[in-house]
């Protein structure tokens, strides 16, 4: 019978030992970055009689509590904490495993520009779809892939789009040249001056009533500077009009706007910008023509109507009376996204390619978010979506986990956005060290979305979540579980001295 005692024991010291194993595992780690404290829990051994007193004891489970750690700003962009439910998603470099898992989000940019752990696992999320993206609005892909923060500036882009959304005053007097004449007169022809000063034999002697330019790139990086000036034609009457802006099956008044385009490069000797680019029609053509122009047609209400370009922008038609419509014959109606083509056939930033062709650009300008409004000239945003080479220099990552990177090119722009996974059996994951896990049968697969989506957490930047173990809980455990194991083994020395004592008879 005293065996069965001692055995009874040493099943609770080897229990109270597997349990001081843990809580000595807990408080080791109580300072690493995601760590989640384990627990013994405990379940008797019973055999025999139901009215028998026991076989003792055994850890029936060692599991994880994986409550929210302690967020705490480490002021380090790279560091990403979870503030909520899911794990990174992370390869596995050995390739044992598929993918793992980590709520550890100390990440770093390795040599080729990939987000990786500190153990040099590559970060997966959903890249950029440069296809479907806009510059104000980026769309990710839907299945995972490494996160290259590197690769999207590695080759410059040419501008292929800009947007204009502008604000004119619609108070601006009409525009005239010194000679008091239309800025669309055709007597005068104004519009020629502004297309091809060298064949009209001079420059139109009015100033823009509103000018603003932007920087924009061709194929192989160079810049170039695109300046828009605007000049108010005048409003077209509704007995002079063919607008039916509105619909009712009446001719509507519009008030007419003429804006041109040129191209020019800084001469780095003189600081002068000079013309370095020409429209581009044909391209056996004399590229005389340093200016593109379209007529904007805005509604009583302010809103943008049509756009128009003169069909031969070489040698565009006007109209002497501002208050009648350009003719119709020589103008074309283009929407609200026309497209212009330039020749950079006079380049100051090397924008030709290696066997000496010059550059050529075909640019669509976007126009439906301009307006009329009166009293004030607004700059709401002009972009353009081209850029230089660049080089990674900074990254900012939002609460939904898009990653924004800033390139020595000025370019800031959402490269990625990180994917979340969640178990339904968390416990169940393979516990592989350094706060990652694997999947298993047990666990169940992986849930995936985006952080705030789906009952995911969110995605705190500059920030780590510490250990969840609690030291002073961890520490009455240890003294509780050290009463254990001291009780059993004074069941087993008391069990010796009644040995000996029987013995002793």
């Amino acid at each position: 019978m005293a065996a069965a005692y001692d055995l009874t024991a040493l099943s609770g010291i080897n229990g109270a030992s597997q349990g001081l194993a843990v809580i000595s595992n807990n408080l080791a780690n109580s300072q690493t970055f995601a760590f989640k404290a384990s627990r013994s829990e405990f379940a008797d051994i019973f055999s025999g009689a139901q009215n028998g007193p026991g076989r003792g004891v055994r850890v029936a489970a060692i599991t994880q509590d994986f409550s929210q750690g302690t967020l705490n700003s480490t002021g380090r962009e790279l560091d990403m904490g979870i503030d909520g439910e899911g794990f990174f998603i992370i390869e596995d470099k050995t390739g044992k495993y598929p993918q793992l898992y980590t709520r550890n989000g100390s990440f770093k940019v390795d040599k080729n520009g990939f987000l990786t752990t500190q153990e040099g696992n590559r970060v997966l999320g959903y890249l950029r779809n440069d296809a479907l993206s806009t510059e104000t609005k980026p769309v990710f892909d839907t299945t995972l892939s490494p996160i290259d923060l590197d690769e999207l500036n590695k080759r410059p882009k040419a501008t292929e789009l800009m947007n204009f959304d502008i604000n004119l005053d619609g108070q601006e007097a009409n525009n005239v040249d010194a000679a008091g004449n239309s800025v669309g007169s055709a007597t005068a022809n104004n519009l020629q001056k502004l297309t091809d000063p060298t064949t009209a034999g001079s420059n139109y002697t009015g100033f823009p009533d509103f000018s603003t330019n932007k920087i924009i790139y061709d194929s192989l990086g160079g810049e170039h500077r695109l300046t828009a000036n605007y000049y108010k034609r005048d409003v077209v009457t509704a007995a002079n009009s063919t607008v039916d802006a509105d619909g009712d099956g009446n001719n509507d008044k519009y008030t007419s706007w003429i804006v041109q385009y040129t191209v020019e490069d800084k001469d780095p000797d003189t600081g002068q910008w000079v013309t370095s680019g020409h429209w581009f029609n044909d391209p056996s053509t004399p590229k005389t023509t340093t200016g593109i122009i379209y007529e904007l047609r805005f509604a009583t209400d302010g809103s943008l109507i049509d756009v128009r370009q003169p069909n031969d922008n070489k040698n565009p038609v006007g109209q002497d009376n501002p208050n009648q419509e350009l003719p119709a014959a020589s103008w074309t109606s283009v929407g609200k996204q026309p497209q212009m083509s330039w020749i950079i056939d006079n380049p100051l930033t090397g924008a030709t390619d290696p066997l000496g062709n010059p550059a050529t650009l075909a640019i669509d300008v976007n126009y439906k978010d301009s307006t009329m409004y009166a009293g004030t000239y607004s700059i709401r945003g002009v972009t353009q979506d081209g850029y230089k080479v660049g080089d990674l220099v900074g990254l900012s990552t939002g609460r939904d986990g898009v990653i924004e990177a800033r390139y020595s090119n000025g370019r800031s722009i959402p490269v990625a956005q990180l994917a979340l996974a969640n178990f339904t059996d968390k416990n169940a994951l393979d516990k592989l060290g350094a706060q990652t896990y694997a999947e298993t049968y047990a666990s169940g697969t992986p849930s995936l979305s985006t952080p705030q989506q789906n009952g995911f957490g969110s995605i705190i930047a500059g920030s780590l979540e510490y250990s969840n173990v609690d030291v002073a809980n961890e520490l009455v455990n240890m003294i509780q579980t050290q009463r254990m194991y001291q009780a059993s083994a004074q069941v087993i020395s008391t069990s010796k001295q009644l040995t000996q004592t029987i013995l002793n008879l």
